[in-house]
């Protein structure tokens, strides 16, 4: 088995996130004994299987790869330390059924792109809630369907735009449908909030972290019968609404606070509880 190309696994970290939003690199950082694959090792594992590198093959690679791929699956996947016994058994930690003897301990790291912030809505609470997101680490993708409201003076330099019709008919979620998900429906009216909620639960993006409405009771009562109507069940959302935090003050830089407040404490517990 060729020592691996760290350099060339280096490398594909970048494009791989861009695909899929989150990876595993897998490093050997302790092994003892009779080991396939030495320290400093690398192997970038995919959440389709694919990888880059190798951590010496056989049986040991293939479980190490098996378990990447299913912590990719978990909600919140967290880096760990993790030893494999290069034997049949095991008492503690993980056997992969050689008989090598030895051991090895990995780093097994979970790689993500920056969460993404998607704003339906470009009037003065979007604006504002895009300029807050920027300094809270989010990456911004901003839908509006007027053209005024997409202007990139508005927004920070790095926004992402996404052209829809009124009834937000278009996939504006697929560019950025596999990146953790924090969804702001803040738009003009109830019929565009209800267009647009109507368009993310169709799309069904699979690591939709937070979806909140901004209105009054009154209005997301109306807004919740109207998607009723059209056979859109929320039992499987926990729609936020009405959106944000009750901080008080209601000028749109205020609400944005209130919003990303709320984005930010839901994605800590569901770190903490995941």
């Amino acid at each position: 088995m060729p020592v691996p190309d760290h350099a060339q696994v280096l490398a594909a970290v970048a494009p791989a996130l861009a695909e899929d939003g989150r990876v595993v690199l897998c490093q050997i950082v302790r092994a003892e004994g009779s080991t396939p694959g030495k320290i400093g090792w690398k192997m970038l594992v995919r959440a389709d299987g694919r990888s880059v590198g190798n951590l010496g093959g056989g049986a040991f690679e293939a479980l190490i790869r098996t378990d990447a791929v299913a912590k990719l699956g978990e909600s919140r996947p967290r880096s760990e330390v993790k030893r494999y016994y290069l034997t049949e058994e095991a008492v503690r930690a993980e056997a992969t059924g050689m008989v090598c003897g030895g051991f090895a301990d990995l780093f097994v790291e979970v790689l993500a792109e920056r969460p993404m912030m998607v704003i339906c809505g470009g009037g003065p609470v979007g604006q504002a809630l895009a300029r807050g997101g920027e300094l809270a680490g989010f990456d911004l993708w901003l839908a509006d369907d007027r053209a005024e409201f997409r202007r990139p003076e508005l927004f920070p330099p790095t926004t992402g735009f996404a052209e829809v019709d009124r009834e937000y008919s278009q996939p504006f979620l697929a560019a950025v449908a596999h990146r953790e998900l924090h969804v702001a429906v803040v738009s003009r009216c109830w019929e565009t909030d209800t267009a647009a909620l109507v368009s993310i639960l169709r799309q069904q993006p699979p690591r939709l972290a937070y979806l909140g409405l901004m209105g009054s009771r009154r209005k997301v009562t109306h807004v919740r019968e109207e998607l009723a109507q059209r056979g859109v069940d929320l039992a499987a959302v926990r729609l936020q609404a009405p959106i944000g935090l009750p901080l008080g003050g209601d000028s749109p830089g205020e609400i944005a606070v209130s919003i990303l407040s709320q984005i930010i404490q839901n994605r800590y517990q569901e770190s903490c509880s995941g």
